[in-house]
């Protein structure tokens, strides 16, 4: 069974040759698969595209940054957070940073500014199986390390859920009473994986938008497209920092 591979088998299974294995792992939550693959595939030397026999895997590859073995992996959700998390923590990536965007509830938090999550709490569906607790807490060193000189950067608890067109106001208002600044969509599962395999763990993302303050995903206009791309590039530069130490 799948949980049984070990691994020598994922490397022999992806042809990942043991001195590849990246020491840190970004995950980037998105719909735009392919685009955000190619927008970070740019920014690595020495890129070995992963994938797998069947085809299950795609838009994974390893590369190099400064001297630093990376992994990167685009994702979307619960279902492929924890997948890719699980592979790397049995390979021995000892370290994984979710990225990507998320709602933000808390006050004063508008489109554009970075959330970085001191814990986050799983209200999605694939966190139970690695974890028996209902939040899942961060590697508070990384998380000190985030630090934005441009853009304001929050820190705090966030939720993550695996409904996103499902969330109402009703919702919002008790997720924001229950203390949390900002809902997204993966967090908690790369976290509760992670935890599982002794990995550090951060999640730094940017607000695509604050549905507290009358803003939807379906909403745009000019100054909020410009806020969320400064807080996307500040979010990648700060990673990329890290990474670079």
């Amino acid at each position: 069974m799948l949980k049984e591979l070990r691994r020598k088998d994922w490397l022999s299974w992806l042809s990942i040759p043991e001195e590849r294995v990246p020491e840190v792992l970004v995950l980037r939550g998105t719909r735009n698969l392919r685009t955000r693959y190619d927008q970070h595939k740019e920014l690595l030397s020495d890129v070995l595209e992963v994938g797998s026999p069947n085809g299950i895997f795609e838009d994974v590859l390893i590369g190099d940054y400064c001297g630093t073995s990376v992994g990167y992996a685009s994702i979307y959700g619960d279902v492929m957070a924890s997948e890719i998390t699980h592979v790397f923590g049995v390979m021995g990536t000892p370290v994984v940073i979710q990225t990507g965007c998320c709602g933000a509830i808390g006050d004063g938090i508008p489109a554009g500014d970075l959330v970085c999550a001191t814990y986050a709490h799983c209200g999605e569906g694939a966190a139970q199986y690695y974890v028996d607790t209902p939040d899942v807490a961060a590697s508070m060193d990384l998380a000190d390390q985030a630090v934005s000189s441009n853009v304001p950067l929050h820190k705090g608890p966030i939720y993550t859920t695996s409904a996103l067109l499902a969330e109402g106001r009703e919702d919002i208002e008790r997720w924001r009473a229950d203390g949390y600044i900002a809902v997204d969509m993966e967090t908690a599962t790369t976290f509760a994986v992670a935890e599982h395999f002794g990995m550090k763990r951060l999640s730094l993302l940017f607000a695509f938008d604050n549905p507290r303050q009358g803003e939807h995903i379906l909403l745009s206009d000019s100054e909020k497209q410009e806020r969320r791309a400064k807080g996307e590039q500040a979010m990648i530069d700060i990673v990329l920092g890290m990474i670079k130490g």
